[in-house]
């Protein structure tokens, strides 16, 4: 009977201590633990929401999803999906701020809701945010609206610089390229001619142009423009 009672005992100290070990630690710990969780994996984040509501109250915080790892999901799959739960998590993380999510509602308003000025807004902060990508599809599409003004064509020209000095052009051009509307097609047998007036490269730039030689920015983004349009798919 001691022993029988004894083991009772233990069980119910063990169960006691399962059940009250998470909330030992404070609210504020665990959204830290969150934050760390949602920047290596959203599905493990999930996961983790969906344990206890404890753990659901301490995934609800602005630093989870400021630091949610949505860069992992393609630009493209949010494009015709407004409704969806995906989109809803999406949302959720840009209004906390985050600019890998930013760009992708950005996106989303643009080319599925058609909201231009939103969008291209949305767009611009999530490169003021330090997006790369976001960097480079703003500086696509401020140097080729067709009403744009002066300081969008000069927001364009730094954002370009970022990308380039940042070296990743070439992945930036094809994460992009893809199903994108409402942007004009380049036509690739015209050159791209400078705004510079204080271009050294006097001339034009065509596609077998050797760009190593080209030393102005503003020609090198034209060409990037073009080579952008280019390579979207309007058919």
């Amino acid at each position: 009977m001691a022993g029988s009672s004894q083991e009772d005992k233990t069980k119910l100290e063990v169960s006691i201590q399962h059940e009250c070990l998470p909330s030992i630690l404070p609210l504020e710990l665990w959204s830290g633990i969150a934050t760390m969780v949602a920047s290596n994996s959203i599905e493990d984040l999930f996961n983790m929401q969906a344990s206890c509501r404890l753990f659901a109250a301490a995934c609800n915080s602005d630093a989870v999803y400021r630091h949610a790892l949505v860069s992992v999901l393609p630009i493209a799959c949010f494009l015709d999906y407004s409704g969806t739960p995906a989109m809803t998590f999406l949302r959720r993380c840009a209004r906390a701020r985050n600019p890998a999510a930013m760009l992708r509602v950005g996106m989303s308003h643009l080319f599925w809701c058609g909201h231009r000025r939103g969008g291209m807004r949305t767009l611009t902060e999530a490169a003021d945010l330090g997006d790369v990508e976001a960097y480079y599809i703003a500086a696509m599409l401020l140097l080729s609206l067709g009403d744009k003004t002066d300081d969008e064509v000069r927001r364009g020209f730094e954002f370009f610089c970022v990308v380039r000095d940042s070296g990743t052009v070439e992945r930036c051009r094809e994460v992009f390229t893809g199903p994108w509307s409402d942007i004009p097609p380049a036509n690739p047998k015209e050159s791209v001619s400078c705004r510079s007036g204080s271009c050294r490269t006097r001339g034009t730039i065509g596609d077998d142009s050797d760009l190593s030689s080209v030393a102005c920015v503003q020609c090198l983004a034209e060409y990037e423009v073009r080579k952008f349009l280019g390579l979207t798919a309007f058919k």
